[in-house]
Formats: structure tokens, sequence, C-alpha cells
């Protein structure tokens, strides 16, 4: 179990690494920039760390935890990108990490 939350973890961080970098992609020139293609083969990479992860959990436990994502793509925009966040989309991050923490319990006691 431990190994498809770590599993989890790195795909996630892969899908905001990736999204992260095809912004500044985006930003500097979108298919011509490195950042694109960098962050094109970062995504492939999260692909197959989520089949992975298919193969080991339910889709029903493995799909809510992979949101963790809606949190950590605006975490990134603002700390990485400079992005300002609204006390509103801070509020919103820390509803996603509860839920995230909810499912990852219920999985852990069953």
């Amino acid at each position: 179990m431990t190994k498809s939350y770590l599993l989890i973890g790195c795909a996630a961080l892969l899908v905001a690494t990736s999204e992260l970098l095809l912004k500044k992609g985006a930003m500097s020139g979108a298919l011509s920039s490195g950042w694109t293609w960098i962050g094109i083969v970062t995504y492939l990479l999260s692909f197959v760390c989520w089949l992975a992860v298919l193969r080991r959990l339910p889709l029903s436990i493995a799909y809510p935890l992979i949101n963790i994502v809606q949190a950590l793509v605006p975490l990134g925009a603002w700390w990485i990108l400079g992005e300002t966040m609204s006390a509103q989309r801070w509020i919103g991050i820390a509803c996603v990490l509860c839920g995230a923490i909810v499912v990852a319990r219920i999985e852990g006691k069953s």
C-alpha cells in the first residue's frame, strides 16, 4: 500500500511539474520553447506512473488522491511563477488537501 501512495505522489508531482513547465513554455514561444517539450516529456512520465498506480489501487481510491494536483499546481504557480493567490483560493486548496487526507485515511482503514 505504501508503494501505491508513493506512486500517486510521484504522478501528482510530475503532473504539477509538467503544468508549470507547459505554462513557462507557452509564455516563451509555445512549441518552439524547450520548456514546452520538457513539460510534454514530464507529462508522459506522469502517465506511466499513473498506469502503475491503476494496477495497484481501485480507481475509486486512486482518482480522488491524484486530485491533489488541484492544490499542487496553484501552489507551484504562486511559488515558482509568482502568480497571486486570493484568500478564497487558499481556502479551496486547504479543502482539497483535507479531502485527500480523508480518502487516504479511509483507504488505510479498509
